[in-house]
């Protein structure tokens, strides 16, 4: 596998303002792409996530539950990276027929619109979610799929429609599961982003239970090249790919390190309930990605950590209240 075999190639990116979509777009960029980016029609956050892409990206403003619009706009594609989705856990506690409409008729109509199109290849982002609270840990591809909330039934149903579209038309799909992605542009719904507003507030920031649960967290940046990389590697159509680093840590720690890194001596406080739906250890093994990939993760926590700090920090007026980000 070579990267150069991305140049000059077209690629849609779904929900490309979103987190991890905006360094999708980035990388494949980088890797001179001719990027294709749908971003909903109600959406701010072109100017959070992409405001440098604007010139560089062909930007479509539509919905994934539109068929029409996605039958257009993937006659010429390569690849399709398809992020799109209501991919917040709480929200959709609250919001479940959202969830499921987003997630699953999105995905419903990206799978048609490549089978009517004969798209060369579609990398589904999935979620560590689907394993619930995992019977062994670290986690393997095979784990039984045992979602928890919306947001994880959701994204099962996803996965499993993405391999009967490959089982049905050979339709050349491979998903990917990611664990715990952290950095800039994350939306302040999520815990890190979350922790580092409080801390630079003066305000204690919230631990859920004992904080003795713990993700596998990796850096976006390593993130997207991984996922990237999953449109050329060969030989993984119809599996599913872990996207994490291997590395255990607990919620109690992580909050430690931000307050160190932002030279804090606030104390967190703690609730005495668990969110629901909790997974409790949420962690990767990442062989299988490495292995297929020939890739390792090129930055560690701590590293990722301060410049996700950095990054907050310096963009204080973006992210004044709270926001739902696909």
């Amino acid at each position: 596998m070579s990267l150069d075999q991305i140049k000059d190639l077209n690629v849609l990116v779904t929900g490309a303002d979103g987190f991890i979509p905006s360094f999708v777009c980035d990388r494949l960029v980088e890797l001179g792409a001719n990027v294709t980016a749908l971003v909903r029609r109600n959406s701010s956050n072109v100017l959070k996530s992409i405001p440098h892409l604007v010139d560089k990206v062909n930007i479509r403003w539509g919905d994934m539950t539109d068929l029409s619009l996605l039958i257009t706009e993937t006659k010429k594609t390569d690849i399709i990276y398809h992020l799109g989705a209501q991919s917040h856990v709480q929200y959709s506690l609250h919001n479940p027929l959202e969830t499921f409409q987003n997630n699953i008729t999105g995905t419903i109509n990206v799978l048609e619109a490549a089978r009517i199109n004969d798209v060369k290849r579609i990398v589904h982002a999935g979620s560590a979610e689907v394993y619930g609270k995992p019977d062994t840990v670290p986690i393997n591809e095979d784990h039984k799929l045992a979602p928890r909330s919306p947001y994880a039934a959701s994204k099962v149903a996803a996965d499993r429609l993405m391999f009967s579209y490959y089982c049905s038309y050979g339709l050349p799909v491979v998903t990917s599961r990611f664990f715990g992605i952290f950095g800039p542009r994350q939306s302040i719904e999520k815990a890190i982003p979350k922790f580092i507003l409080k801390i630079k507030n003066n305000e204690a920031p919230v631990i859920y239970g004992d904080g003795t649960q713990s993700r596998d967290y990796m850096y976006v940046t390593d993130a997207a090249d991984a996922y990237a990389r999953l449109g050329i590697v060969e030989n993984v159509e119809g599996d599913e790919i872990n996207i994490g680093t291997g590395i255990e840590t607990k919620i109690v720690d992580l909050v430690k390190l931000i307050i160190k890194i932002m030279g804090s001596n606030i104390q967190p406080v703690h609730t005495e309930k668990l969110h629901p739906g909790e997974a409790g250890r949420l962690v990767s093994n990442p062989d299988k990605c490495m292995k297929i990939l020939n890739w390792k993760p090129t930055i560690n926590l701590e590293d990722g950590m301060k410049t996700t700090i950095e990054y907050y920090l310096k963009h204080n007026e973006l992210y004044k209240s709270l926001d739902v980000v696909v």
